[in-house]
């Protein structure tokens, strides 16, 4: 049985993970045509939502000191969202649209983890196409619907610039490991009501294990290109706390 779910474990489970990305050639050979598509595919989402914020807050000359103040403070708290949001929604569009080369590297990080469980996850249980793109949607309807929601809560005056952003890195975080765990519970043939039920389940340790990584994939062009550590270094969460637990 996996420990009781925690931050701290997943912070953990982060840097095992990262460490074994590293020492892995067969990670390093995988992973950067995903790399590459991911930096394409969130530099354009960072951009383009960049603009819209700033577009939606304007700043005029003749403002008062208070309202140019409040309207910088919000186009910064925009700008942190969209620079955590555009590399998990580059991440969603890659995982529906090109799945094999996240499933490439995902792979290479459990064979470097733990060769036996890699060979039971070589003949994997059928999902169906329909249903992982189902699922892959259901996911990005609710990171997007939860976005709005906490660009609506960044608005309010002096505490949203600050609990907005921090509210979306929370979710984003919780987000980016569930779809990082994606090529496994393809895999295991996990619908997305199992999948749900086991995100629910580790909150606290899928939190601690995304949370470093959210933030590294809000650098611009840079934290896309190491999401491929992340991807591989999701192994030693599927080794040391899921397949601990027997599930999914």
């Amino acid at each position: 049985m996996a420990p009781p779910s925690s931050l701290p474990r997943g912070l953990r489970l982060a840097v095992s993970g990262l460490k074994l990305a590293l020492a892995s050639a067969d990670v390093r050979r995988t992973y950067v045509r995903l790399a590459l598509a991911l930096v394409v595919i969130a530099a354009a989402l960072t951009a383009g939502l960049a603009w819209l914020v700033w577009w939606f807050v304007p700043v005029a000359s003749d403002m008062s000191w208070t309202t140019w103040l409040g309207s910088w403070l919000l186009r910064a708290g925009g700008t942190v969202l969209a620079l955590i949001a555009a590399p998990m929604l580059a991440l969603f569009v890659v995982n529906t649209a090109l799945p094999f080369l996240a499933d490439a590297v995902f792979m290479a990080g459990v064979r470097a983890a733990d060769p036996q469980l890699a060979a039971r996850l070589e003949r994997p249980a059928e999902v169906g196409l329909v249903a992982s793109v189902v699922g892959s949607v259901r996911r990005l309807v609710s990171f997007v619907g939860v976005t709005l929601a906490l660009v609506a809560v960044s608005l309010v005056p002096l505490v949203g610039a600050v609990l907005g952003p921090a509210l979306e890195l929370w979710f984003a975080a919780r987000t980016l490991t569930w779809e990082l765990l994606d090529p496994y519970f393809e895999r295991t043939g996990a619908d997305f009501p199992r999948q749900r039920a086991l995100v629910q389940a580790r909150a606290a340790t899928l939190v601690g294990f995304g949370l470093p990584w959210t933030l590294v994939m809000a650098l611009p062009l840079v934290g896309p290109l190491l999401f491929g550590l992340a991807q591989a270094g999701v192994a030693a969460l599927v080794v040391e706390d899921l397949e601990a637990d027997g599930t999914p």
